[in-house]
């Protein structure tokens, strides 16, 4: 068994067709179909059968992905480790953050590493909380600044970074702006938000629901932060969420926080990894300056 078939195979169960898993791979679909029979071949089972839209794992091959997934993260970690100590700690960094945290505590993070001496080449990822800590998992991120969840995935490690205090804002200009109102005249308005499996989405939900009223209008829905629709809210009349520091950095520029009814929430932020994953110098090095970079935003009141 041949470790180059087990990941053809893993793109293949992922993608659900061959012809898409083989321009994915790089490689013709008949070179990955005769990888996968090879593979097939090795274990004396049969792993994939075919459906209207592509193929389908069978119940072997479905136990088989789940390890797959689990060698190929090992493989990752290994080239890691030998790259870190061929290189005595320079190389790769790939970064996850919320969008709330780039211009306070990323960039200044980036600063110390791009004006300094060493190395490093950092690819950043800016996300929701949920999409960066699924990538962490999968291996294709080594650290993420991320929202802490209820319920700490297994494989994951956190450290408490700081707390961050979302607000509901509008336009300033609005007409919830500079008078009294009730939650019932806030849910009449239309908002931005993201899907009803993000934790924003559900705080604005329980919001009226808690209080015996219907949910309001999504008018618009994006899977991404809504500070990224900052110039869509400070053109329209819509409301949506941001944090503290995002509404007081350059991207809050023309936006307002309204007073109660409307809701204040608070979550908190860590810094995750793989638990069983490689750790590289470099890693270790990104980290320690992260959590300088948060309590200096800390500090400064970037983050309030």
């Amino acid at each position: 068994m041949q470790i180059k078939d087990v990941s053809a195979f893993v793109k293949a169960a992922e993608a659900g067709n061959l012809h898409a898993a083989a321009a994915v791979i790089g490689i013709t679909q008949p070179a990955l179909t005769k990888s996968i029979r090879r593979l097939e071949t090795a274990l004396e089972v049969r792993l994939f059968e075919r459906t209207a839209r592509g193929v389908a794992l069978t119940p072997i091959g479905k136990v088989l992905y789940e390890r797959s997934r689990a060698l190929e993260l090992l493989v990752g970690d290994i080239r890691t480790e030998v790259a870190d100590i061929k290189t005595g700690g320079s190389g790769l960094v790939r970064i996850g953050a919320v969008p709330a945290v780039v211009e306070p505590v990323v960039a200044p993070m980036l600063t110390r590493f791009v004006d300094g001496d060493g190395a490093l080449r950092f690819d950043i990822q800016v996300r929701l909380s949920g999409g960066l800590l699924r990538s962490l998992q999968a291996g294709q991120l080594d650290l993420a600044v991320a929202t802490i969840p209820p319920e700490l995935p297994a494989d994951l490690s956190v450290t408490p970074l700081a707390a961050l205090r979302s607000s509901v804002v509008a336009r300033e200009g609005h007409a919830m702006l500079g008078r009294s109102f009730t939650l019932s005249e806030l849910a009449r308005q239309k908002w931005l938000l993201p899907p009803s499996d993000i934790l924003l989405r559900q705080w604005v939900t329980a919001m009226f629901v808690d209080n015996g009223l219907v949910p309001p209008e999504v008018a618009v829905q994006a899977d991404a932060s809504p500070a990224i629709f900052a110039a869509l809210v400070r053109s329209t009349d819509l409301l949506t969420v941001m944090t503290n520091a995002m509404l007081h950095s350059s991207m809050g520029a023309g936006l307002a926080s309204l007073p109660p009814p409307a809701r204040t929430w608070e979550i908190q932020l860590g810094l995750f990894w793989r638990r069983k994953g490689f750790f590289s110098t470099a890693m270790t090095q990104c980290r320690d300056q992260l959590e300088r970079a948060f309590r200096g935003a800390a500090a400064s009141a970037a983050l309030r």
